[in-house]
């Protein structure tokens, strides 16, 4: 890699100038706080964005499995089941599952 570093600087004026630059940026110390509390902001900011992508996934399947129980007792009353059956099979009580049925 460092012979194709040279190469393409010494054939690209504006590369060679910006390597001299960061070159010589790095060297001081101020640039290279102002550079790592920069990086610490981007990861930062990154994994905020992984955890609400997350915590949105699970109120997503949160949602659509209570869509898809509502679906399934409407469906069982539907075609005839009792409250009973369908309180012990869903876990719920008969006045949630008359909520549900409405």
């Amino acid at each position: 890699t460092q012979t194709l570093e040279e190469i393409a600087m010494n054939q690209d004026p504006i590369l060679q100038k910006a390597m001299d630059k960061w070159e010589n940026m790095s060297h001081d110390s101020s640039f290279r706080s102002a550079y790592e509390a920069r990086e610490k902001l981007l990861l930062d900011e990154q994994a905020k964005l992984a955890h609400a992508r997350e915590e949105g996934l699970e109120e997503g399947m949160e949602k659509g499995l209570e869509r898809g129980k509502i679906q399934l007792i409407r469906s069982m009353y539907e075609n005839g089941m009792t409250l009973d059956d369908i309180a012990k099979f869903t876990g719920l009580n008969i006045e949630e599952i008359r909520r549900v049925i409405r």
